[in-house]
C-alpha cells in the first residue's frame, strides 16, 4: 500500500517542526519522525487507520498522533 500526504498535510508538518525547532531541532526533528512513521503503519496495515468520514471510503484512511 502506497500512503499519500496531501499538500496541506505535508505544509502542517513543516509548521509543526519550525514551530518546535524554536524550542529544540532534535526535538522537533523527534516529533516529525514519530509522525510520518504513523504514516508507515497505514502502509503496512491498511484497514489500521480509521476512515475519513468526509469520504466514506474503505480505502481512505487516517491515523493520529498525540501532542
Amino acid at each position: 500500500m502506497k500512503v499519500h500526504w496531501i499538500e496541506t498535510a505535508e505544509a502542517h508538518l513543516d509548521a509543526i517542526y519550525a514551530y518546535i525547532a524554536q524550542d529544540s531541532k532534535t526535538y522537533a526533528l523527534h516529533t516529525v519522525d514519530r509522525i510520518t512513521r504513523r504514516s508507515q503503519q497505514i502502509s503496512e496495515f491498511p484497514l489500521s487507520g480509521r476512515k475519513v468520514p468526509e469520504y466514506e471510503l474503505e480505502q481512505i484512511r487516517e491515523v493520529f498522533s498525540g501532542p
